[in-house]
């Protein structure tokens, strides 16, 4: 049995467990769902590995887990929070984190605000990945709720859809057929967008391997850069989500940066038994 340090975080209801150099720690899924589970393990939507970066380009390294065990390429709320807690303790203003999908900047906007750079999103159908060349400004999706279809990867796979009104019942029962037609390999998060004005839009997400979460950070970004192409948003947008409000502005060379709040709840230990 081990006794492992974590640290529990939220980002605008997203919450998360950070573990900071445990690199002896064997990630498995069966360790994911312990950690993630709110009766027996700590509780979390998401669990994510931070290490100090072992190159010159980058400050640190991550690796981001959804409960059900699956590995996610980034996340954006929890990214927020890993900067949070660096800013904090090394009292630096910006820093540099290596994924599995590329190298993420992070700055300290102000004492309570984070800035997260996701980078310009891909468009291309086969690094979305889709099973077949589409367009994917219109996917031709048409299923009770969720028709047409925006998709698009900010460092992980999504779909946008506009709808007139938000449904979380709808959402979630056509995320689950859309799911099962296989036309994401790799799986998508799906988001419904409900557009307010041109600088302000609701969304909720159904997040893969996780459901229907109080905010998703890559979500609103992805949405917020669908609005701006579909030319129904400019390039400053306020997301409101049932978690919180997130801005994201859309830079001139069309790289997505997300601004809010990256909060750490507590510090903690564990014991983590030797067959997990």
């Amino acid at each position: 049995m081990k006794k492992i340090n974590f640290i529990k975080a939220q980002g605008l209801g997203n919450d998360f467990v950070l573990f900071f150099n445990q690199e002896n720690l064997l990630i498995s899924e069966k360790l994911i769902n312990f950690l993630s589970d709110r009766k027996i393990g700590i509780g979390c939507d998401l669990v994510a590995f931070v290490n100090d970066s072992k190159n010159d380009y980058s400050d640190l390294n991550a690796r981001f887990f959804n409960r059900d065990g699956s590995e996610a390429e980034i996340c954006g709320n929890a990214l927020r929070c890993i900067g949070k807690y660096y800013f904090k303790k090394y009292k630096s203003k910006n820093l540099t984190v290596e994924t599995c999908k590329g190298l993420i900047d992070i700055e300290e906007f102000d004492k309570n605000l984070i800035i997260t750079d996701l980078g310009k999103p891909n468009l291309e159908w086969n690094n979305i990945p889709i099973k077949y060349a589409i367009d994917t400004s219109n996917l031709g999706i048409d299923l009770d709720y969720l028709k047409k279809g925006f998709a698009l990867n900010v460092g992980n796979p999504h779909v946008i859809f506009f709808v007139e009104e938000i449904n979380k019942k709808k959402l979630e029962f056509d995320s689950e057929k859309l799911l099962g037609l296989n036309l994401f390999p790799e799986g998508v998060n799906v988001s419904v967008v409900k557009l307010v004005s041109r600088n302000h839009i609701k969304v909720l997400t159904f997040e893969r391997g996780v459901g229907l979460t109080e905010a998703c950070g890559s979500g609103a970004g992805a949405s917020a850069f669908a609005s701006f192409k579909m030319n129904y948003c400019g390039n400053k947008i306020n997301v409101c989500m049932s978690g919180g409000n997130l801005d994201i502005e859309i830079s001139k060379d069309e790289h997505i940066l997300t601004i809010g709040e990256g909060t750490i709840v507590f510090e903690g230990n564990i014991y983590i038994q030797d067959d997990l």
